[in-house]
């Protein structure tokens, strides 16, 4: 592949790195804000709630919208007022020391991050060839779990200087992926005519909605089997162990390390295995059942903490394994409105897996983990099924195998 074509899948998977910086770095800062704004818990955790909340409400928009102009050009704009957001909520918090200003900030950030974060997937398909798109499309989910992995960290550094900085660190890294997304991003496909990609999307929903199911089914489930298991091993790390604060965010890095170690293995792998992508959905998903469940059945902490890193690691092949899939099996006509939907539906796992995870530590420390590995097995022989259905699609000649079109 040409090295400018990579230039821009890099710029394309730092997206994601630098939104999920932007919100999840902002973790360790709530309760420093809420003494600081003398505001309460509630009112301080809306301040990554608003972000997550809208931004999950407006994907869909953002990913219709990238099929029908540049998504280079979408994707600077959106960078842009992310980055607005964040000056709008450092100088708030800052200068005005108004708790409004930097919610206020936290909500435009949240419609920049909404625009921008559907665009990493079909962008990186865009610029990539036909034998390197799998490939791409795993790099946008290493870029989605790096940012996971190194924003508690980031995030609790920056405060140690000022509870205000983390804000202004979203301004500087949004800032400068807008100016390097312009240098780095050679071209972007035009857009296509208004009666052109709504007879390709009901295509595209006709022939794969089996696989498109499967997608964002696995994806939903992935999602919050990690979040859930992530906030059911630090409550039980501070309430067991009674493990310090800076500890406890040393151990729970190593499943977020996990999960971009399977990122990345799946990623650099996704084309040589491309027939077999849609078999590692359910697979991962399994293997995640299997060590959930192996940590709800006891042990000690270190056991529970390996089980969950392992799940972890299942969580990271499903998910690549639905992006290689999503990039390679749909036209560039259609891959933003699709992929949209899909990073949605992910976005369900951070909203709803914490408070549910909470809510099952009620039945007992282990309860959680069963719970999810359930879901996980669940899920896994859903998609199995609905991704044999997939293998196959009905048309006038009778039931025959889905070609690819590679854009």
């Amino acid at each position: 592949m040409r090295r400018p074509a990579w230039l821009g899948i890099l710029a394309a998977s730092l997206i994601p790195f630098v939104l999920t910086l932007g919100n999840s770095m902002m973790v360790p800062v709530v309760p420093v804000m809420q003494a600081a704004f003398g505001v309460s818990p509630t009112q301080a955790s809306l301040l990554i709630t608003a972000y997550s909340v809208i931004a999950a409400a407006l994907m869909p928009v953002a990913g219709f919208l990238s099929d029908r102009v540049s998504r280079k050009r979408l994707a600077m704009g959106a960078l842009a007022m992310a980055a607005l957001g964040g000056a709008v909520s450092a100088l708030g918090a800052a200068a005005a020391h108004s708790y409004a200003c930097v919610l206020a900030g936290r909500v435009v950030q949240g419609v920049g991050a909404a625009f921008a974060m559907p665009l990493a997937l079909p962008l990186a398909g865009d610029l990539a060839d036909d034998q390197g798109r799998g490939r791409a499309a795993g790099f946008t989910e290493v870029g989605n779990t790096a940012g996971k992995l190194l924003s508690p960290l980031l995030g609790a550094l920056l405060a140690t200087w000022a509870f205000f900085a983390p804000f202004w660190a979203v301004f500087a890294l949004c800032a400068a992926l807008c100016a390097a997304i312009a240098w780095m991003i050679p071209r972007s496909h035009a857009p296509d005519a208004k009666a052109s990609h709504k007879h390709a999307l009901r295509r595209a929903f006709l022939a794969h909605a089996h696989l498109l199911g499967a997608a964002y089914l696995s994806g939903a489930v992935s999602m919050l089997c990690l979040f859930g298991g992530l906030v059911s091993l630090s409550e039980a790390l501070a309430d067991e162990a009674h493990v310090p604060e800076w500890q406890n965010g040393l151990l729970l890095s190593i499943p977020q390390a996990m999960l971009c170690l399977a990122s990345l293995v799946m990623g650099l792998w996704a084309d040589r295995w491309r027939a077999r992508s849609p078999a590692a959905i359910a697979l991962g998903l399994a293997w995640t059942a299997a060590f959930f469940g192996a940590a709800g059945a006891g042990g000690n902490m270190a056991w529970r903490i390996a089980a969950v890193s392992l799940g972890a690691y299942g969580i990271g092949t499903a998910i690549t394994a639905i992006d290689a899939c999503l990039a390679t099996r749909f036209s560039h006509e259609v891959r933003g409105s699709l992929s949209s939907l899909y990073t949605s539906a992910r976005f369900l796992g951070p909203t709803l897996g914490p408070p549910l995870a909470s809510w099952l530590l009620g039945f007992g420390p282990r309860a959680p983990y069963v719970a999810l590995a359930a879901f996980a097995l669940a899920a896994s022989a859903c998609s199995a099924a609905l991704l044999r259905r997939s293998a196959r699609v009905y048309n006038r000649e009778g039931w025959t195998r889905p070609q690819e079109r590679p854009s």
